[in-house]
């Protein structure tokens, strides 16, 4: 057995998600990457993915089957790289803590102003790093053409002290967020958004989405979604695309999922219409 596979259950328990990545990432640059194999790696997957990546935009995993066990992390990241359609003045939303796959993917990008904030102060190559919280952003009105947010939604007014941050709990900080990240993006421009999916759950430190509540959360601001595409975990069959309606009614890390058992990525706009 890989020996790499005993000891994730303790790495686990031990430190946030983004945390553990950030270990498996360090470890495969040293002589303890023999632990690690391509196929149980769900990093050098990302990395194969992003390689891959062409002029269309990113649906499903070349070979879902080998995502078996794996986090979101897999969907995610090539689902919002691949949707970069040229935007001048970018903005990545919780840099610090992000994989280093994909901010190192995003810098690569031919982005004129890269841009990230975080609660956390950090210094991350290839952005202007700004410490500050989501829900009271320092820039100006209309400041980004296209916004990223990454697997932190869900924590924000929750208890992000394993990152860093105060315990709070507070359950509407999504929608404080979510209202600011309106504000400071362009009228033409663009929100990436992704979330944990399946039954709508609020643990101490994040919330579990499902579609109504999503769309509640939607209709509560002055943006609208126009592309929006679900996930399903399979411990077997790996992360494939599904529907909504037919995704299990989970919770967070049920069925052996080490993090979600469902993600949403979502790409919204400033609203055209007024809100019903």
């Amino acid at each position: 057995m890989n020996p790499a596979r005993l000891l994730r259950p303790v790495i686990r328990g031990l430190l946030p998600e983004r945390a553990r990545a950030g270990v498996r990432w360090v470890i495969r640059k040293t002589p303890a990457r023999r632990l690690y194999t391509e196929a149980d790696d769900e990093l050098a997957l990302i990395a194969n993915e992003l390689k891959n990546l062409d002029s269309v935009p990113w649906q499903e995993n070349i070979n879902p089957a080998s995502t078996a066990g794996m986090t979101e992390r897999v969907i995610e990241i090539p689902w919002v790289i691949s949707r970069y359609a040229g935007e001048r003045r970018v903005l990545d939303v919780g840099t610090t803590w992000a994989l280093p796959v994909y901010s190192v993917a995003l810098a690569k990008l031919p982005i004129p102003e890269l841009y990230g904030v975080d609660l956390v102060a950090g210094r991350v190559a290839g952005f202007q790093m700004t410490q500050a919280d989501v829900r009271a952003l320092p820039y100006e009105d209309g400041s980004f053409e296209l916004i990223l947010c990454v697997s932190t939604l869900e924590h924000i007014g929750l208890d992000v002290s394993g990152y860093g941050g105060e315990a709070e709990n507070h359950t509407t900080g999504d929608l404080a967020a979510m209202r600011e990240l309106a504000r400071v993006l362009a009228p033409d421009g663009r929100l990436l958004v992704t979330v944990p999916f399946g039954r709508a759950q609020r643990l101490h430190w994040l919330k579990q989405y499902d579609q109504p509540s999503w769309d509640a959360l939607v209709g509560q601001v002055d943006l609208e979604v126009i592309e929006e595409a679900h996930y399903a975990f399979g411990d077997v069959r790996g992360w494939r695309r599904a529907y909504a309606p037919r995704l299990p009614d989970r919770g967070f890390q049920e069925m052996g999922a080490p993090n979600a058992t469902g993600v949403l990525c979502a790409a919204l706009r400033r609203r055209t219409k007024p809100a019903p």
